[in-house]
């Protein structure tokens, strides 16, 4: 194997290693034995563990810092951008395995890594990325302006890198319908649209609501039309309809 191709491979089932037991449960003979090196072969390619974990992690991040880039620059608006960060992410992540879980992982302990410098700057920039659009779209009218973007951006974001290690094993054909359900849930919500035909509250007929409420359906009067109880309990009925509507009508989504 060529020495790029062993380069390669060594990241391969490090990366694997890591996610699964650990940084420092992991050993350089373990990490040689998965590759069919001894450890002094190893060491040609890598002077030490903590290399090779900068290396899984700064090429990861050096991915999906240009691809974030590449959406930003996009003249799109902010709602697709979200959509294209969401499916950036995943698809950095399939390309590069376990990076995201070493780094859910093992982010507190990563302060002594010689490229630490470097794995925070990308980091901070590919966070950068995530607020800025969200405040755009806050901005521009397209997002609502009562939620905390920061923390909005980062339960998003989240959510899109626990969906990683949720999928691993089947990232590649699950990108479409992730990235899908997650840009649905977060900028449409999961309740139901209301409608004007079928409103989220839909008012109930009021005998039934006078029926829940422990009153009785006025009974028909043989009075005539304009007998004082007729005319008392269909002004009864009107109120119990009209509050019904200013309910179902308080409940629908501003337009901010």
């Amino acid at each position: 194997m060529a020495a790029a191709g062993r380069r390669e491979a060594i990241l391969a089932e490090s990366a694997r290693l890591f996610a699964e037991r650990g940084i420092a449960a992991t050993t350089i003979r373990e990490i040689a034995d998965a590759v069919g090196l001894n450890s002094g072969t190893l060491y040609h390619y890598f002077d030490s563990k903590d290399a090779i974990v900068s290396d899984v992690l700064t090429s990861f991040l050096a991915d999906l810092v240009e691809r974030y880039d590449a959406v930003v620059a996009t003249d799109a608006s902010a709602r697709e951008r979200l959509g294209l960060m969401v499916r950036a992410s995943f698809e950095a992540a399939e390309l590069h395995p376990f990076a995201t879980e070493i780094y859910q992982n093992e982010s507190a302990d990563l302060t002594a890594l010689p490229r630490i410098r470097e794995i925070e700057a990308a980091v901070e920039s590919s966070h950068a990325a995530w607020l800025g659009i969200v405040e755009d779209g806050v901005r521009d009218g397209e997002f609502h302006s009562g939620v905390d973007s920061f923390e909005f951006q980062r339960m998003m974001r989240e959510c899109v890198f626990m969906a990683v290690r949720w999928h691993r094993t089947t990232l590649r054909k699950d990108i479409d319908s992730l990235t899908d359900t997650i840009t649905t849930v977060f900028l449409d919500g999961f309740a139901a649209a209301p409608t004007a035909e079928s409103p989220s509250r839909a008012p109930r007929p009021a005998a039934n609501r006078r029926a829940r409420a422990g009153r009785k359906p006025a009974a028909q009067s043989t009075a005539g039309p304009g007998a004082p109880d007729d005319l008392r309990a269909e002004l009864d009925a009107l109120r119990v309809e009209l509050r019904a509507i200013r309910e179902a009508l308080a409940v629908r989504p501003s337009a901010g």
